[in-house]
């Protein structure tokens, strides 16, 4: 999916991907995708850059 973002890193796609799941009804390890997208902006979800 990294390929097909317009995300200048990888931090937006993943907040990307959660967003679908948020559309879609899902979680993520048993959390909600919401959560984990508050956790990346705040820096308590480390993602690893490009």
């Amino acid at each position: 999916m990294r390929a097909r973002s317009m995300a200048k890193e990888l931090q937006g796609t993943v907040k990307e991907i959660l967003g679908t799941c948020v559309s879609v009804g899902c979680t993520v390890d048993g959390k909600d995708p919401k959560d984990l997208q508050q956790e990346i902006a705040n820096g308590d979800v480390e993602i690893p850059q490009d």
